[in-house]
């Protein structure tokens, strides 16, 4: 049944909020001071045990576990598959909730109308039943359907987003894939694709979800939980590189967390540190020092680039490795080939962590370049360059090899070319 709200039932909330904030405060677990984010790049398997473990073993010893589909276009039918593969990895069923927030109904679940869950936020008997939460999950879907359910037109902060703020810092953990990585940080990528984000303007106004995946740049107001960068997410599979430094320079954020599918960025706030688990790895831009001239040839020159893998620590402050990464490269190069510069599915190393692996800092090639093209002509060219402040990181786990960079010169240029007709 859908919940009215009122001015005063939200004020009455927020008090009682606030209430519920400093007992948090005071008697949270010191082990789990300030709180953990799990950031999850997306398309997360249900066999993915290092994150499913990651995420229970991060939750207090006490509390539900609450997962909010406010995303997803099947909101009762995302939290009940999420519920099955914590369960499947250890979480008791009965430390699991539903918060009943989203926007759309799915007509697949004819008992319930899921589009009467959009002002749950704010209803203080659905958020009082998780005021003693040990962690928030935020499945995929669409991240602009998360912050429009947590906060108002005005901006305002619903109760809900203020327990959540509370528990967090109170030692409980925040995680969320897809969507719910998107969130995470204080401004928020909602769409685009990266060859429009960096030869057209940013867009002023936000579509849908279609926009993901093949508009123009589209940046929001995220709800901060990250305070040490910028988010993006899918970031292997969409080839997200380029909006995520369109997406720095815009906002003047100095990092960027580009994580892949199926892995995630563990982060243990208050602690200068942050792990990397899953499948695929975590590409670090540091933007400190870049110069963007978007509209000329030169877009991006002077950013450092890393990548870190499964099982690899690092420290968010410089991105210097600390531990799990291998073996050093530079100095011991294994491969001494003249990569091929150029693009496309006709070259070898076609993922990032490979080009910058094998053609590269266990290369000993200096720098190399990757293309891509559109049907207009337009020319982008990626050129990872070599520097003193380089290093490189081999191991093999199973699964082949792993390369760990840190420290690569990044630079971005834009040409053009004519095109044989068709």
């Amino acid at each position: 049944m859908a919940i009215e709200r009122n001015r005063s039932s939200s004020r009455r909330a927020r008090v009682r909020l606030r209430a519920w904030a400093l007992a948090a405060l005071l008697f949270a677990p010191a082990a789990h001071a300030d709180g953990t984010l799990l950031i999850v790049g997306g398309a997360l398997a249900e066999d993915n045990a290092a994150v499913h473990r990651a995420l229970i073993e991060s939750l207090p010893p006490e509390g539900l576990l609450v997962i909010i589909p406010a995303a997803s276009g099947r909101p009762a039918r995302a939290a009940d598959d999420f519920t099955q593969s914590l369960v499947r990895h250890g979480l008791a069923p009965e430390r699991i909730a539903r918060f009943p927030l989203a926007v759309r109904d799915d007509s697949a679940t004819p008992d319930v109308d899921e589009s009467t869950w959009r002002d749950n936020a704010w209803a203080t008997g659905h958020v009082e039943r998780v005021r003693n939460a040990a962690g928030f999950w935020f499945t995929g879907g669409d991240q602009m359907r998360i912050t429009q359910t947590l906060r108002n037109a005005e901006g305002e902060e619903s109760p809900l987003l203020a327990l959540i703020r509370a528990r967090l810092a109170a030692g409980a953990v925040i995680g969320g894939s897809s969507a719910g990585a998107a969130i995470m940080s204080r401004d928020m990528i909602a769409g685009g694709i990266s060859f429009r984000a960096l030869l057209e303007p940013l867009a002023s106004a936000y579509s849908d979800t279609e926009d993901q995946d093949s508009g123009r740049l589209y940046l929001a107001r995220g709800l901060g939980f990250l305070t040490s960068g910028l988010v993006d997410q899918h970031f292997d599979r969409k080839a997200r590189l380029g909006r995520l430094v369109r997406a720095l320079a815009a906002t003047s954020q100095a990092r960027g967390f580009g994580v892949d599918e199926d892995t995630a960025l563990l982060v243990h706030l208050g602690e200068d540190r942050a792990r990397v688990l899953g499948r695929g790895s975590v590409t670090l831009l540091n933007a400190s020092a870049a110069r963007f001239a978007f509209g000329g040839k030169a877009l991006a020159t002077g950013l450092q680039l890393g990548m870190v893998a499964p099982g690899v620590t690092f420290r968010l402050s410089d991105f210097s490795v600390v531990d799990g990464a291998g073996d050093a490269t530079i100095g011991k190069e294994y491969f001494g080939y003249e990569p091929v510069d150029g693009g496309g599915m006709a070259f070898a190393n076609a993922r990032l962590d490979q080009a910058l692996g094998f053609d590269l800092l266990d290369n000993d090639a200096q720098s190399l370049d990757r293309y891509s093209i559109d049907s207009q002509g337009r020319v982008l060219v990626y050129r990872f360059s070599e520097t003193a402040d380089s290093r490189g990181y081999w191991r093999s786990d199973g699964s082949g090899d792993r390369y760990t960079v840190t420290g690569v010169r990044f630079d971005i240029l834009s040409l053009r070319t004519e095109l044989p007709p068709h």
